[in-house]
């Protein structure tokens, strides 16, 4: 396959993932590491620098590294081979991940000011139920209300 690749252009795969129409012999450069996956047909593939030719069919893909060129072309002449270019997973979404990165640290932080809180009301719970427990311990049976007959 390799002698007989012919290409009138090189498309560029770039930062974003997206769909690869194959209807002839193509060159391809991948800005980007990601994957060359087959969506419809089968596709006929070669990497530089890999010894090897690939022929993919539906879902079948190829790790393509960055800086690699790549000659594609339908199994079958004239056929359409639909790929997908695929960047690694969350690649496209740092942008997002750093995003829930900063709701995250906020809820945290929350988190960690509601657990202060809490401490401290329940701290005070019970210095309370200490003095509540404190005073009732130095009111003595004659002492009470109860014992002098105001409960009559």
């Amino acid at each position: 396959m390799k002698a007989s690749h012919q290409s009138s252009g090189v498309r560029v795969l770039g930062r974003q993932p997206g769909g690869v129409p194959v209807m002839a012999t193509q060159r391809l450069q991948a800005r980007r590491a990601g994957w060359l996956v087959v969506q419809q047909g089968r596709a006929w593939i070669t990497r530089d620098g890999d010894p090897d030719d690939h022929v993919l069919a539906e879902g079948d893909g190829v790790w393509v590294p960055a800086g690699t060129g790549l000659v594609v072309e339908p199994w079958q002449p004239g056929r359409l081979a639909r790929l997908d270019w695929q960047l690694p997973l969350g690649a496209d979404q740092r942008g997002a991940r750093r995003r829930a990165g900063v709701a995250e640290r906020a809820w945290l932080g929350l988190a960690g000011a509601l657990r202060t809180a809490a401490g401290r009301l329940l701290a005070a719970a019970r210095s309370a139920e200490a003095m509540a427990s404190r005073a009732q311990g130095s009111i003595k049976a004659g002492d009470s209300m109860a014992s002098c007959g105001a409960a009559q």
